[in-house]
């Protein structure tokens, strides 16, 4: 009986009653929803056209409230990839936190994602377009406290991405380097802050034909460098240089931009190299240093 509900899939998110009222306010057929709990923050139920997304805890409210926020402003941008936000409720009786309800887009996630490289990087770029809106509170996820990620945040400031060279030079045991890694952070800084989905990887994308057909879950949004918005294609890992270059140079025509795709891939790779100093981890997964520092 392992991963089977028994019961209306409504249920499991709202008590019978809640779910009534639930019914009678959002105007849905409770047989018809689709129970989705692989969220961290929220629990959805899909329908046919509209997927609707509930606060796990009080703890998920403000991730909640900022996926909100990143779908008002990407109404601007006409992206049919991106959900459209079709209404909020705040009603005690149904729900002790607010709820949400959004388009529903078509697709699966898709089996070949790097198939869908240059797309995504020309969509990417779209949004990246938008005036930065405020997103109040808005932040990276909490593992980006790691110390990697930290010096990631440091390379990628034009006032110490030098400082931040020197010190993985250092640290990678790589001096000689130092100055050619200065270089490129610093060219990677120069690009401003923009809005960001944050957290892309292949379980966010949906596709239907060849085609990119969405991009969900944007509780992550937040004004950032671009970088944030690239590089997670661990799947096929020792393709990373050739898959980035034609998903950066995508985006950097859509945009106009005359920066190459190597200095990003190098912050990406020294973040990688610097964790690893920490974590060796599963080397057939996540490489090693040498396999990183090879490829810069």
């Amino acid at each position: 009986m392992s991963g089977e509900v028994v019961g209306q899939a409504v249920n499991a998110v709202l008590a019978p009653p809640q779910a009534e009222r639930f019914a009678a306010v959002a105007g849905v057929d409770l047989s018809r929803l689709v129970l989705n709990v692989t969220g961290w923050n929220k629990l959805v139920l899909l329908d046919c056209d509209r997927v609707f997304l509930f606060p796990r805890s009080a703890i998920g409210v403000e991730w909640f409230e900022r996926e909100l926020a990143a779908y008002r402003a990407l109404a601007k941008t006409q992206l049919d990839v991106v959900p459209r936000l079709l209404g909020c409720w705040e009603d005690p009786e149904i729900y002790p936190f607010p709820f949400a309800a959004v388009t529903r887009l078509r697709g699966e996630v898709p089996a070949e994602p790097e198939a869908l490289i240059e797309q995504l990087g020309q969509v990417i770029a779209c949004w990246h377009e938008l005036k930065p809106p405020a997103l109040a509170g808005a932040r990276p996820p909490r593992h980006h406290d790691a110390a990697h990620h930290r010096w990631l945040r440091r390379a990628l400031d034009p006032a110490t991405s030098a400082d931040a060279a020197a010190e993985a030079a250092d640290r990678l045991g790589r001096p000689g380097r130092a100055s050619a890694w200065a270089d490129l952070l610093a060219s990677a800084a120069q690009l401003a802050p923009v809005l960001v989905h944050g957290d892309i990887h292949e379980d966010q994308l949906l596709a239907e034909g060849g085609q990119l057909t969405g991009i969900i879950d944007w509780e992550t949004a937040r004004v950032d460098h671009p970088f944030w918005d690239f590089g997670l294609w661990r799947r096929r890992r020792r393709d990373l240089s050739v898959l980035w270059a034609q998903e950066w140079r995508a985006y950097a025509q859509a945009r106009g931009l005359d920066i190459g795709s190597r200095p990003l891939e190098t912050a990406f790779r020294l973040r990688h190299a610097l964790g690893l100093l920490a974590d060796r981890g599963d080397p057939a997964v996540v490489g090693t240093i040498e396999e990183h520092l090879a490829c810069i």
